[in-house]
């Protein structure tokens, strides 16, 4: 019996279906860990001046008893930190998070950049992005085997490292985007190598010359794996353009919600207002990209072919990066504050190296902070102090034998602990979510696999 290419309606249903559940439990993890990070950044205000102080003497730490009998540890300041990451904070960050220019120069008119007209600028780009994943991660099994005539074991493999990809390396966007590049130009860099990926893949799909031979191919020869395999060079460059389109997720995911809600002003009064709806359009635009993956694009396979559905894939991501780019004079940038991967270590060295010392000890001095205003990571504001991990405290712990120039792998602002113990709150949330997303790499290819197969079987 010859091949019913493309394959009825009923099995684009499985997919939508099969996926749809996904999406709402991805955007559901998504929701609570946004929720939790903005439930733990609550920004503080020190002191506007200190006391005179000589040049080596800092201020003496007041130690009060909590109704609980433990001591209540309080927020004590040096006068400067340019010991501290000098080529990149250069002596502390005045005004907090103050939005630039992105040339990184002070925004005159601020009233003239950010909101809702520059944050829909960036919709589009994570609408695409999701449209581009979840059409890739439900169509590229089929594609593999029945275009390329790979085993249903070697296409599900091979997409799942595309998931691999496109999840891990969103670690290094993050990390690029905070420490170096700044989310815009990061965002700029991925997005344009997404497009790359997804114009490598149409021409998989437009060109002969990179398929094997699909004469002579019918139904049941496909299922035996009798047909035509691909040659190496075929397979390599197929490899090559999908891990690329995975790797240019990197600097989309883990950028553009916090880029889009960069647009709203801070000191506004209705700032919680706007940020709320604004999460609230951005994960309603990731989900119309998913519905749009599962159904137009789905359609258009049926109906037009291969090539106009992973084109259609690559036209949607151009047009989303035109118009983030005619965006690019509204947008309102932070400055990247340096590798956060080093202050969590840092944190841990000095922690460590504390270990023994007592909050109850006559050379206890405080716990160390910028005063004013000042963060000592720049683009960030202050994190208040909790009573949490009292043993990462000691990262901040200041004491005489410190010295008025302390290492920064011996002394820690209090910002830097309220970072890691963020990190160390969320770190359960993500535990869980570990057989979660082996359940929804299943959803993805194996649920696939199951209802082609016994769709076909049966027609045979």
């Amino acid at each position: 019996m010859d091949v019913k290419w493309p394959p009825p309606a009923s099995e684009a249903g499985w997919r939508l279906f099969l996926s749809l559940g996904a999406v709402t439990v991805l955007n559901w993890l998504e929701d609570l860990i946004f929720v939790a990070v903005c439930m733990a950044s609550r920004e503080i205000r020190s002191p506007e001046s200190l006391p005179a102080r000589s040049a080596a003497s800092v201020t003496v730490a007041e130690s009060c008893m909590d109704t609980s009998g433990r001591k209540k540890l309080g927020l004590y300041f040096l006068e400067s930190d340019e010991r501290r990451f000098p080529a990149v904070i250069g002596g502390g960050y005045v005004g907090g998070t103050t939005p630039v220019t992105l040339r990184g120069k002070p925004i005159g008119d601020i009233s003239k950049t950010g909101g809702w007209i520059a944050a829909f600028f960036i919709f589009g780009n994570e609408m695409a992005e999701r449209m581009a994943y979840f059409g890739l991660s439900v169509n590229m099994v089929t594609f593999l085997f029945y275009v390329m005539h790979r085993p249903f074991t070697s296409s599900a493999n091979t997409v799942n490292n595309f998931l691999g990809i496109s999840q891990a390396s969103s670690v290094l966007g993050g990390f690029l985007a905070d420490a170096y590049l700044g989310r815009y130009w990061t965002i700029a860099i991925f997005t344009t190598i997404y497009l790359l990926g997804l114009t490598g893949i149409t021409l998989i799909a437009t060109l002969k010359v990179f398929v094997p031979n699909q004469s002579n191919c019918d139904q049941l020869s496909i299922l035996i794996g009798s047909c035509e395999q691909p040659k190496p060079w075929q397979m390599l460059y197929l490899y090559v353009v999908l891990y690329i389109t995975g790797f240019g997720a990197a600097g989309i995911r883990p950028c553009v919600s916090s880029f889009g809600a960069d647009q709203f002003d801070e000191r506004s009064r209705d700032y919680k207002a706007h940020l709320d709806r604004f999460f609230n359009y951005f994960y309603l635009s990731v989900t119309v990209g998913a519905i749009v993956a599962f159904t137009m694009v789905v359609y258009i396979q049926m109906k037009l072919g291969w090539d106009f559905a992973f084109g259609s894939l690559a036209i949607a991501m151009g047009i989303s990066n035109l118009l983030f780019f005619i965006g690019t004079p509204l947008y309102r940038h932070r400055l990247p504050g340096g590798s956060p991967l080093t202050r969590v270590a840092q944190v841990f060295v000095a922690a460590f190296r504390k270990r023994n010392a007592s909050f109850n000890n006559s050379a206890f001095v405080g716990l160390y902070e910028l005063p004013g205003r000042r963060s000592a990571i720049k683009g960030s504001g202050k994190i208040q102090h909790t009573a949490e991990f009292r043993c990462l405290d000691k990262a901040a712990l200041q004491l005489k034998e410190d010295g008025p120039e302390p290492s920064p792998w011996r002394l820690c602002t209090v910002t830097q602990v309220e970072e890691v113990k963020i990190l160390l709150k969320l770190l359960p949330v993500s535990a869980c979510t570990i057989m979660l997303s082996v359940i929804l790499t299943e959803f993805l290819t194996l649920s696939v696999q199951q209802a082609y197969t016994l769709k076909h079987t049966w027609d045979i």
